[in-house]
């Protein structure tokens, strides 16, 4: 038995997700250093293939803490209210990481003790295109603006303590790691962005956080953050304001330049109209010129069809003509030698002589 110290629980909800825990599972086991727990958090799943997968895993001896169903935040704190580690990682039983997260995350919380908050860059994937933004280095008012850092990062469970853990009264589920985020601003803990792939985010069309997008729920989700972390925002509203006064100026200005360009390729286009209506002539008179090719082409092509036809019977007729020259030359060539034996015979000799005796006395022939 490895005597190793636990540093990092690996804290696994689980709601009907049977078909994706294995890939999840296999993802944190890729890390083959003993540092680690992992623990799976049943949220009252009905599923019968999670249900049977998730007693199957307990009896090979897997961590699964059963609950009744009461959404992913209260799912995530009863996992890490029974975890070993001094470091927390939570996963999505549909998604996955790369095997150096753990180590990588360690490390830098071990040799940076001002870090709360270790987080990578995901790579996505599944069933919907998602883009996500996240900046090279951490800013806080971004991400007070909108959440760019997902669940799956890495972060000290003191921290999740001091903030309270996750917010199990938010009116939408799916934001409630944002809303840890900007408690431990509030709390002065600094944040560490490694730029690297560290993570596979599945994107589902019926996910948690595509509900939070529908403008019903943002709203309300913005009103409830924006209350709870009312101190934070008064802090930064006027970096806010100044910042979303920039943005407006550069859409300004850009709508500023893309007017000009329009206007400027209207009157081009104005002024380009009569070569415009001069070269769509020029169009129609090629285009009835070529069809007009088109056909005599065609019409050369039955011409030379026919052509070809007659050539062969002609070549055929030819063949046969030769055939029959030969046929003849030969019957020649026979009656030939025939005339030529005969003409050589006594007899022929004979009735040439008695034709000459016939024409000596004036008998003729």
């Amino acid at each position: 038995m490895s005597t190793e110290p636990i540093a990092l629980s690996v804290i696994i909800p689980c709601y009907n997700h049977g078909e994706y825990l294995l890939d999840a599972l296999s993802s944190v086991q890729s890390c083959l250093d003993p540092v680690y727990e992992i623990i799976i958090i049943n949220d009252g799943s009905d599923d019968l293939l999670t249900i049977n997968l998730l007693s199957y895993l307990k009896d090979q001896g897997y961590f699964v803490l059963d609950q009744e169903n009461q959404g992913l935040a209260h799912a995530r704190n009863n996992g890490i209210a029974k975890a070993s580690g001094r470091y927390i990682l939570p996963l999505d039983a549909d998604n996955k990481i790369r095997a150096d997260y753990i180590l990588k995350g360690i490390e830098i919380l071990d040799r940076h003790p001002e870090v709360g908050v270790v987080y990578g860059k995901p790579e996505w994937f599944g069933e919907a295109e998602r883009s996500w933004v996240i900046p090279e280095k951490f800013d806080a008012g971004k991400l007070i603006l909108c959440n760019y850092i997902d669940a799956c990062a890495v972060y000290r469970k003191s921290l999740w303590e001091d903030c309270g853990g996750y917010d199990a009264s938010m009116p939408i589920p799916g934001l409630e790691d944002w809303d840890l985020w900007l408690s431990a601003i509030e709390r002065g803990w600094k944040f560490h962005h490694i730029p690297e792939v560290l993570y596979d985010y599945r994107v589902r069309a019926n996910s948690m956080v595509t509900a939070c997008g529908l403008p019903e729920n943002h709203s309300r989700l913005l009103k409830y953050i924006c209350t709870k972390h009312a101190s934070l925002y008064r802090t930064h509203f006027p970096q806010m304001i100044a910042d979303r006064a920039l943005e407006l100026g550069n859409l300004r200005l850009l709508y500023d330049n893309l007017s000009e360009q329009r206007n400027e390729l209207e009157s081009l286009l104005e002024r380009s109209r009569p070569e415009l209506q001069q070269t769509q002539t020029q169009l129609e008179q090629t285009q009835s010129q070529l069809k007009q090719t088109q056909s005599q082409l065609e019409q050369t092509q039955t011409q030379l069809e026919q052509t070809q036809s007659q050539l062969e019977q002609t070549q055929s007729q030819l063949e046969q003509t030769h055939t029959q020259l030969q046929q003849t030359q030969s019957q020649l060539e026979q009656a030939r030698q025939s005339n030529l034996a005969m003409e050589s015979s006594k007899f022929w000799k004979l009735r040439k002589v008695w034709v000459r005796c016939k024409q000596a006395v004036g008998l003729g022939v």
